[in-house]
């Protein structure tokens, strides 16, 4: 299942608009924007194009001379960086934020975090300089767990499009996901059924239900998130418990 942003469903972009938002890539499905398109379009109109990068940076290439982006957001703990500490980027500039000091150049006021910051700074670099190797990497792992998935004969699907690596959005069929989550706990294996800023919300996902993922198979989704320290071993495991929980139910 897919959903990707296109010219008819950002026409409601006007002479009137100033802002447009669109996440760079889906938290939950793992899709990616076309957003060259999104901003191309936006700049159109003369409208300011802001992207919510956070999934994205530090595991994909951006240019964003290039993607014609004009604010970007990102978080570090996405790319192994500290919590608590982020960035936006902003190619013309942005009033400030809080006023009393010149911190940060005037635009936002108060002590920096400067051990976060710069702890940003080298997770950022380092993904950047591994983001080949690592995305080969992840995309192996990925090949596998599908794979091993595929072989057992579990009727699922994978939802999203050209999906963030290591980013895996599964819908089983007449499976219950809470169960499974609870179920790979016990194994130690952490999954989520959604966003992990929603964690407490156990109905359907509203991204599930707006690919318009089948009943049959909505309640049955969860989410396996594979990163650069993962080994084949463990996603084998991972695999190997899902359709041993599955073929017991």
């Amino acid at each position: 299942m897919e959903r990707l942003l296109n010219r008819p469903r950002i026409a409601v972009v006007t002479c009137e608009s100033t802002l447009v938002s669109v996440m760079f890539a889906n938290n939950e499905i793992g899709t990616i924007q076309p957003i060259e398109e999104l901003a191309h379009i936006t700049n159109e109109y003369g409208a300011v194009f802001h992207t919510d990068a956070v999934q994205a940076v530090g595991h994909i290439p951006i240019d964003v001379n290039r993607l014609g982006i004009s604010l970007l957001s990102a978080s570090a703990h996405k790319f192994n960086g500290p919590k608590g500490i982020g960035f936006l980027y902003s190619r013309g500039g942005i009033a400030n934020l809080i006023d009393g000091g010149s911190q940060e150049m005037g635009m936002r006021a108060g002590t920096e975090n400067v051990a976060a910051i710069v702890g940003m700074a080298v997770a950022l670099k380092k993904n950047c300089e591994e983001m080949e190797v690592n995305t080969r990497k992840i995309k192996h792992l990925e090949q596998i767990l599908l794979d091993t998935l595929d072989v057992s004969g579990l009727d699922y699907i994978r939802n999203g499009v050209n999906q963030l690596p290591g980013n895996i959005s599964l819908s089983f069929a007449d499976a219950e996901g809470e169960m499974l989550l609870h179920r790979l706990d016990l194994k130690k294996i952490c999954i989520s059924t959604g966003s992990a800023c929603d964690s407490v919300n156990t109905q359907i996902s509203h991204v599930i239900r707006a690919i318009g993922v089948p009943e049959k198979y909505a309640n049955g989704t969860i989410r396996i998130s594979l990163g650069k320290e993962n080994t084949e071993a463990e996603v084998r495991t991972i695999a190997d418990s899902i359709i041993a929980i599955l073929e017991r139910k």
